[in-house]
């Protein structure tokens, strides 16, 4: 089985204390979708736990600062941003989005060290009254031979064991120039080394699971990506 490696990137709406001041009057927002991604967390520990892998994940809300983006991406930054002090923004920047990425660089490079390629997955759910007909969605580059066969693989997995899911590939959840960090990590180790695909997973089957429990879910994620990779 080729290793795995999961991260989460819109893990959580904490705001440290420092930058309360700036997001005084917005716990709506930072508390719903636009802040986090709710449930996304949870789905990644399970995958973490299932695989016996250690979770790369961020901290703070993403209103905050925008750790699925690279570096040098404007997108990074919300409307809250010029609230900031420059300080403030350097920290953001260099102890959390520049430290993500980081992370995500070494654990790919150990894993290179000892195997031929590597499946990063980082781990998202969306808002469904933005994206209404669809429950689960794997996005990878149609280009890369290895993300393809791992992508598709996995969604025709979900597929058989969940017809009832509305599933689909590459679903069109950015704006089409946009590049996220998996980009980053492609372009520096290449298709053939890295794999990497992005699992956006409706957040009402979190919230008010109807079409099935949000545990069993968890587990027919599990097992169809296990499949995918064997």
């Amino acid at each position: 089985m080729m290793p795995l490696i999961f991260s989460c990137e819109h893990a959580t709406c904490a705001v440290p204390d420092a930058h309360r001041e700036a997001v005084q009057g917005m716990v709506d927002r930072i508390t719903s979708a636009e802040g986090w991604d709710l449930g996304a967390l949870n789905l990644a520990q399970g995958f973490s736990m299932k695989f016996r892998t250690p979770l790369v994940q961020t901290e703070y809300s993403r209103l905050l600062i925008d750790c699925h983006c690279l570096p040098d991406d404007p997108a990074r930054w919300s409307e809250i941003a010029p609230k900031f002090t420059t300080l403030q923004r350097e920290r953001l920047q260099e102890k959390h989005l520049v430290s993500h990425a980081l992370t995500l660089r070494q654990r790919v490079t150990s894993e290179l060290e000892r195997n031929d390629a590597v499946v990063h997955i980082s781990v998202h759910t969306f808002d469904p009254t933005i994206f209404p007909d669809v429950d689960v969605s794997v996005l990878f580059s149609e280009g890369k031979v290895g993300e393809s066969t791992v992508g598709l693989a996995w969604l025709a997995n979900i597929k058989e064991l969940a017809p009832e899911l509305r599933v689909k590939g590459n679903g069109k959840f950015y704006p089409d120039r946009s590049k996220t960090v998996i980009d980053g990590l492609r372009e520096e180790f290449g298709s053939l080394k890295y794999i990497g695909l992005e699992l956006q997973v409706n957040h009402q089957l979190f919230l008010a699971p109807k079409l099935m429990k949000w545990d069993k879910l968890k587990i027919l994620l599990q097992e169809s990506l296990l499949r995918a990779v064997l």
